[in-house]
């Protein structure tokens, strides 16, 4: 019982966030929509910064699951590389269905919203960002190895490329209302790490 009331606190406040703005979400308004009073809530958050935290970690734990699936398949690392980016824009317009339009990355809207006047965000949001770039940056440097990326690229700058890509284009289908804006990026980032230097 317990565990399904902090679930079900969780996922309201990840799904208000991601339909608004972290500071558009007040606790009030995560207890009226989850059906939990005050008390509940602050039993498992403390406070919101706290409740905050847990929906950024929520949100990097469904990205990393699907880096997982995706990046750690058998297969050509352009190829997994590929089936991230598809993942990643079927996982925008599943958000869509579920909240009415794109809410854009999850993980950059905090992370644009947040950075500048939350540190302990900014220092979590940092050490996410930083992870997803590593991943990244491992499929860069096996795609080298075998000699489908130039060898003298810099993994993991080219890594923060593609990271930065994914966020551009996410603004793009957020303000668009349109996750059809995320389908250049799959042939961008490719002919990105494939440029001759």
């Amino acid at each position: 019982m317990a565990r399904d009331t902090r679930e079900r606190l969780l996922t309201t406040a990840r799904d208000l966030v991601h339909a608004s703005t972290y500071a558009d979400v007040g606790v009030d308004d995560v207890c009226r929509a989850a059906r939990v009073n005050k008390g509940s809530l602050y039993h498992f958050f403390p406070s919101k910064q706290a409740l905050g935290l847990a929906v950024l970690d929520r949100n990097w734990e469904l990205m990393r699951a699907l880096l997982d699936q995706t990046l750690g398949a058998q297969g050509p690392p352009l190829d997994r590389l590929d089936a991230f980016l598809a993942g990643y824009a079927s996982m925008m317009r599943t958000m869509r269905e579920h909240l009415g339009g794109v809410p854009g990355c999850p993980l950059g809207n905090l992370a644009a919203e947040l950075s500048a006047h939350e540190p302990v965000m900014r220092a979590r949001i940092t050490e996410v960002l930083a992870a997803w770039t590593d991943r990244i940056a491992d499929v860069v440097r096996e795609a080298q190895v075998r000699g489908d990326v130039e060898p003298t690229l810099d993994a993991t700058s080219a890594a923060r490329a593609v990271v930065a890509c994914i966020q551009g284009y996410s603004v793009l289908a957020k303000a668009e209302d349109d996750p059809g804006a995320l389908d250049p990026l799959r042939p961008l980032v490719r002919t990105l790490l494939l440029l001759p230097r």
